[in-house]
């Protein structure tokens, strides 16, 4: 697999970086975001074109790789895991103005290759 570290991701296109990590088989869920632009119900939500139009349906003024702090991301596969992580309990809180996913428990699943 060729791999680039782009760091810092300013100033790049976000929507072309957000499209290749799809497309790449990187599956990640939303585990914050800044209250004040989302609902907790964005909590979880795994990063995929339709996670990226409903962004733009829903504000699209904020970054789709959310560069600004507008949420964060955790990877729970890849084709780089030998096994993937699977969140299997968790609650939505609400912290100095971010909801959060806090991750109670998890399980490492075994990937069928």
């Amino acid at each position: 697999m060729d791999i680039q570290l782009i760091l810092p991701l300013w100033n790049c296109d976000s929507e072309k970086i957000i499209t290749d990590f799809i497309h790449a088989g990187f599956n990640a869920i939303i585990v914050s975001a800044k209250a004040d632009l989302f609902g907790k119900e964005w909590l979880g939500r795994k990063i995929d074109e339709k996670f990226v139009s409903d962004l733009h349906d829903f504000n699209d003024s904020i970054d789709s790789c959310g560069e600004y702090g507008e949420f964060h991301t955790f990877v729970i596969d890849g084709p780089l895991f030998k096994n993937k992580l699977k969140i299997v309990n968790s609650k939505k809180i609400l912290k100095d103005g971010y909801w959060l996913l806090d991750i109670s428990k998890y399980a490492i699943e075994e990937k069928r290759l």
